[in-house]
């Protein structure tokens, strides 16, 4: 299993319309909330902002796990953000790549950033349990961005 974990889709708006969704995401967090994901609550700044924190409730194998991030690095294709809690070292990243036709692909990266972290990402049941989760948001997203239009 690779040390890092990824999920896709093709996401049937221009990057500048994707981008604003993500930006929104304050105003509207219900926009992230699906089964498996309680959604969004920003505990210090916005999702605009270098610094901000927001924590998530998310539910692996049927558990509900609290996980809280902090946003490292914004640009216009890119959110890069770090996992605060619980305390293992990962990073993750949205990436918006223009694609034909005015459309994004959206993708979410997950990234062991020590080898204690790489080890865990590299474990099956974590790496599929993972790759299922990210792959639901993805695709949850990508539908509420074409549905927001």
């Amino acid at each position: 299993m690779p040390a890092a974990v990824a999920a896709s889709a093709q996401v049937a708006v221009p990057v500048a319309q994707a981008r604003r969704w993500f930006l929104e995401l304050q105003s509207h967090p219900e926009r992230y909330r699906f089964d498996t994901h309680a959604g969004f609550e920003f505990v210090r700044g916005s999702f605009g902002e270098v610094g901000a924190r927001f924590q998530t409730r998310e539910k692996f194998w049927g558990i509900g796990l609290s996980l809280q991030f902090e946003l490292v690095q914004i640009e216009a294709t890119r959110f890069r953000f770090r996992l605060l809690r619980p305390p293992l070292p990962v990073e993750c990243a949205f990436l918006l790549q223009e694609r034909d036709g005015g459309t994004t692909e959206l993708r979410l990266k997950v990234v062991g950033t020590r080898w204690t972290s790489r080890l865990v990402l590299r474990l099956p049941g974590i790496y599929h349990a993972v790759q299922r989760q990210i792959q639901r948001e993805v695709d949850h997203i990508g539908a509420s961005m074409e549905k927001v239009g």
